[in-house]
């Protein structure tokens, strides 16, 4: 194993001892880069402003809390006063405010509220974000057709009314359809007659969410799921992450999506399409600065692949410029490379088992001896060879051990033997004397490393051979010590599940899965809030979901009438009317969209979206305008909203929402890599939407408690939640649920009872604290501790021992045999089961590089470091360093274009002739050939054009400050840059839909191809 040696400072981990003893500006100066002491008192900023009240203020309150500015989950600390939210800083108990060396939960917080701790600029905006003027408080109803945006504000009673009773509900508009509720939703029919397989009529509910943590998740899936009985909770994930997720969720074998190097401890980072300066999971405060600090202390060296130099580059070995969508052509070059070099961890490798693979010092095993049939004659064609299928005696082959071959040519149960062939391949026969062939699972990643030259890949991925090989040496010369770290641009893409698989599979070829300093996921939570004192998941009347997803994630297109029909006509079967995903982790918004659009497999009868604005924000979402816009199709829009957005102007109802500062209870739990623990999201302020009779607030909780309650649903109302006992208690409120769930985690966890200086500090700053009743006196003081930390975080020492992770999936696939005996429902062939690379195609097969070769530049989005998702307009510091995005294109492209800095361009596509516009940015930060654009910019709604809202001054906060009569007064900045989905590539064999990955269901970032004009200039 190669070790790192530069110049620098050895570095030693920040000890908790030193953060108590240390004054706050010391503590500050000893953490990340963005860190400061915090005045004592305001003073000026020469800004013009006056710095905000802190922590150690008077007259102030202070709350642990988890942001949602961005999905990392940091820890924060809300510094309210006079009731209204005016700062925000990091929280020392949280290991991601400390780059995993957080003070000890011991620590009282007296002295913890001494100590400094970073968040970063986007937590930062949290105060000019909830309190933007454009913030809904009531809910609205439209008055005029969908995507008029003209709406009025209307009671909480009639808003449930109608949602739940459904009727003639726009008759004054001249609709006169009978609009369906979800009354009409609960009769016990299927939900296609042609085919009941496909679920009872509740599966006509969607529920379709942006985004969404835990917490909320457990309740809005208690409504929809077990309440509802709808299989239809569709999150975002494909939209969010699903490509690199969809690699490790093959390399797991669907037991884990997210894993990452172990930035603490690696030599050597592969960094492949992951942000990790400017927006990562964990954040930037936390996986970013620990690599810097490594790599500044010379413990610690990385390389950057991205068609765009990120900031990270700067402090990168090398800057791999790879062409977009062809990461999987960059891995399989080095997989190629090290292979060929014999530079792969052999004695790993050829483990046949877990106990001989620990035995030798691992954390997991891999089945790369393992013997796969490779033979279309036989049945189980793609499925490993297993003892059951050479003796039927012995049951089902699915259970029996697989098979190895033995360094004496012996073929034995991998489970009996310690020492096997790596590379075999043959033939074996059955007891009936059947010959079957077969080769391991490493000769079949061999063979299609081996498909293609290095030059070949070289081409493919626009990277030098020389680079690599180079890149490839490096990575494989640090052993164990040496993992990827991928992220949304290594597989988001169509044909992405192999890619990102290519990606992951690095990790496994040097053994460093579930190893120190390897390739590790997060330790999961530190208690369960499901269940112990309460049940939160159980009650009587709970309904389970069956059928399948309107996404048709995770269901069998061979189970369906419309296979069987297929098949008895035409003997194939195939093709499927759209693709379907049994193999996918989930989350396909994307899908759910489309199939709502074809009506397809059947059609949707009630949608609500949750903090959700797919035509924002999916790559092609414009195509979805017409979807939404249809009564047809989308009989009964409801959206749950801070605002109103580019999606929910189509919406029948607006239901305003809550702002993570006020709501969004949750229990967070770690990104990888590594590290454990349950973070406590709890409101900050108190509630800004107006509020119900009894005095609960406009939300979603409080939505869908009173539907429930309407409709007569369990789960909800006075006897609603289980405790362990049997003793029913009621969900009438949200903190019926969130406290009850923060008590299980204080009794799974072991969390003591706080001191009365904790009690005290908790009911003096929390809102929370109001609700304190709900609980037994014991269990409330419990939960005050919890609440005073922020959570319960577990030392990242303490998931290791002898250099493995102790939680650390045993088993790695380099053959995933679900993935290699699963079809493409579009063509009825079988999908490849290795890593391997396939360049992103339409549904037909046919390469987009060819099918649009008259559009010359491909293509990239990424994140600011400043900016959050979709919301960032009302983020106003953010908005002063920078209000628009560019079009940046290679300094090269841009000469011979004859563009300059601060040119106009049009920007058109395939799918989009007319284009978009933006400003050109020459630079030498993004690949020849390929254009980069930020997100978060481009919009049309969240106050940035004026709508017709009729007593609106009563249905935003700034109220009559935004309004001009019936007419919003916009705020014309809102509505600068451009938002590339706009001009992103549709299949046109697929109802002119978005391009998805036909495995996984992943929407494709990468391969939309344009062409870039100036526009001519206004005399």
């Amino acid at each position: 194993m190669k070790k790192v040696k530069r110049k620098g400072k050895k570095s030693s981990p920040l000890s908790r001892r030193a953060f108590l003893t240390a004054s706050a500006a010391g503590a500050a100066m000893a953490m990340a880069p963005g860190a400061s002491a915090l005045p004592s008192e305001a003073s000026p900023t020469g800004t013009g402003r006056k710095t905000a009240p802190t922590r150690m203020d008077k007259g102030t309150q202070t709350v642990h809390s988890v942001c949602l500015a961005c999905n990392a989950r940091c820890g924060v600390r809300g510094v309210v006063k006079d009731g209204r939210l005016v700062n925000i800083s990091g929280n020392p108990y949280h290991p991601y405010n400390m780059q995993f060396a957080p003070i000890g939960e011991e620590t009282p917080v007296a002295e913890a509220l001494k100590i400094s701790s970073p968040v970063c600029g986007k937590a930062l905006d949290t105060p000019s974000h909830i309190y933007s003027p454009y913030r809904l408080i009531r809910p609205l109803k439209r008055t005029g057709p969908r995507g008029s945006g003209q709406f009025e504000p209307i009671e909480w009673d009639q808003l449930i009314a109608e949602v739940s009773g459904g009727g003639k509900l726009f008759a004054h508009l001249g609709e006169e359809r009978e609009v369906e509720g979800l009354k009409g939703l609960l009769a016990q029919e299927p939900v296609s007659k042609d085919d009941p397989g496909l679920g009872p009529k509740q599966n006509g509910f969607v529920f379709m969410t942006g985004r969404l943590q835990t917490g909320r998740k457990e309740f809005i899936d208690r409504f929809v799921k077990s309440a509802v009985g709808s299989r239809n909770r569709i999150g975002h994930t494909d939209i969010c992450g699903l490509g690199f997720r969809m690699g490790n969720w093959a390399l797991t074998g669907a037991k884990q999506a997210e894993l990452k190097a172990d930035a603490l401890n690696a030599r050597y980072i592969l960094v492949i399409g992951a942000n990790i300066y400017e927006a990562l999971q964990p954040g930037i405060n936390t996986y970013g600065a620990m690599v810097a600090r490594r790599h500044g202390q010379g413990e610690l060296d990385f390389a950057v692949a991205d068609p765009r130099a990120t900031r990270a580059s700067a402090h990168a070995k090398e800057w791999i410029p790879v062409k977009p969508g062809r990461d999987g052509a960059l891995a399989m070059g080095i997989i190629r490379w090290m292979i060929e070099n014999q530079a792969v961890n052999r004695d790993y490798l050829t483990a046949p088992n877990i106990k001989t693979a620990q035995k030798r010092g691992f954390a997991t095993v891999s089945n790369a001896t393992h013997l796969v049939i490779c033979d279309t004659h036989h049945p189980d064609d793609g499925a490993f060879l297993r003892m059951g299928h050479l003796d039927p005696t012995l049951g089902d082959p699915k259970k029996t051990s697989p098979m190895v071959q033995s360094p004496e040519g012996t073929f034995q149960p991998a489970e009996e033997t310690t020492e096997t062939v790596l590379e075999a391949k043959g033939v074996i026969r059955d007891a009936s004397g059947t010959p079957i062939r077969v080769k391991t699972a490493f000769a079949l990643l061999k063979e299609s490393a081996f498909s293609h030259s290095l030059s070949d890949y070289a081409q493919f991925c626009g990277v030098p051979e020389t680079q690599i090989a180079s890149v490839a040496r490096e990575f494989s010369s640090h052993g164990p010590r040496a993992a990827v770290t991928q992220y949304h641009g290594a597989g988001n893409y169509v044909n992405g599940t192999w890619a990102a698989y290519a990606v992951a599979a690095l990790s496994a070829l040097v053994g460093s899965i579930g190893m120190q300093g390897g390739y590790l996921h997060g330790g999961g939570k530190a208690g369960s809030p499901h269940k112990g004192v309460f049940d939160l998941k159980g009650f009587p009347g709970r309904k389970k979901p069956s059928g399948v997803a309107l996404s048709r994630e995770k269901a069998s297109y061979e189970s369906t009438e419309e296979y069987r029909s297929k098949q008895e006509k035409t003997g194939s079967g195939y093709p499927s009317r759209r693709p379907w995903f049994p193999f996918s982790k989930g989350g396909l918004c994307v899908e759910c969209l489309s199939g709502m659009d074809e009506q397809y497999p059947y059609p949707a009868k009630v949608l609500f979206t949750y903090l959700f604005n797919p035509v924002y924000s999916i790559p092609g979402g414009y195509r979805f305008k017409e979807t939404l816009s249809s009564t047809d199709k989308v009989p009964l829009h409801v959206s749950m909203d801070v605002a109103i957005n580019e999606s929910n102007i189509y919406a029948d109802y607006i239901v305003p929402d809550l702002s993570y500062a006020e709501g969004h209870h949750g229990w967070l739990t770690p990104h990888a890599p590594a590290l454990t623990f349950s973070a406590i999201r709890t409101p900050m302020v108190r509630p800004l939407t107006e509020h119900t009779k009894d005095g609960r607030p406009f939300c979603t909780e409080t939505f869908l408690i009173d539907l429930a309650k309407a409709l007569g649903l369990g789960g909800f109302g006075d006897k609603a939640i289980p405790d362990s006992k049997g003793t029913l208690h009621p969900l009438n409120r949200a903190e019926d649920f969130y406290l009850r769930g923060f008590a299980n985690i204080c009794h799974n966890a072991g969390v003591p009872e706080a001191s009365p200086e904790e009690v005290r500090f908790v009911e003096t700053n929390y809102p929370i604290a109001t609700h304190k009743k709900i609980l037994p006196e014991d269990q409330w003081r419990r939960v005050c501790r919890l609440l005073s930390r922020g959570g319960v975080f577990e030392p990242y020492e303490k998931g290791f021992s002898k250099g493995r992770f102790t939680k650390a999936t045993p088993h790695v696939h380099l053959y995933n045999e679900t993935l290699g005996t699963t079809r493409n429902t579009l063509t009825g062939i079988r999908f490849s089961g290795v890593p391997g690379y396939l360049e992103p195609t339409d549904s037909t097969g046919v390469p987009l590089s060819r099918a649009d070769k008259e559009y010359p530049f491909t293509v990239v989005t990424y994140k600011s470091r400043l900016h959050t998702q979709s919301r960032s307009l009302w983020c106003d510091r953010a908005m002063e360093i920078q209000d628009e995005n560019h079009v940046e294109i290679h300094a090269e492209d841009a000469r011979r274009l004859n563009l300059k800095a601060g040119d106009r361009v049009n920007i058109s596509s395939r799918s989009n002739p007319e284009g978009i516009s933006g400003t050109a940015r020459p630079t030498d930060l993004v690949r020849p050939g390929c254009i980069a654009i930020s997100f978060h910019f481009g919009h049309t709604q969240f106050g940035g054009s004026s709508l017709t809202v009729k007593n609106g001054a009563r249905a935003f906060l700034g109220g009559e400050s935004i309004m001009d009569g019936s007419r919003l007064i916009p705020t014309p900045g809102y509505t600068k840059g451009l938002n590339m989905n706009d001009v992103s590539r549709l299949d046109e064999h697929l109802a002119r839909t978005p391009l998805v990955d036909p495995a996984a269901g992943i929407p494709d970032f990468s391969s939309t191809r344009v062409r870039i004009r100036r526009e001519q200039k206004n005399c």
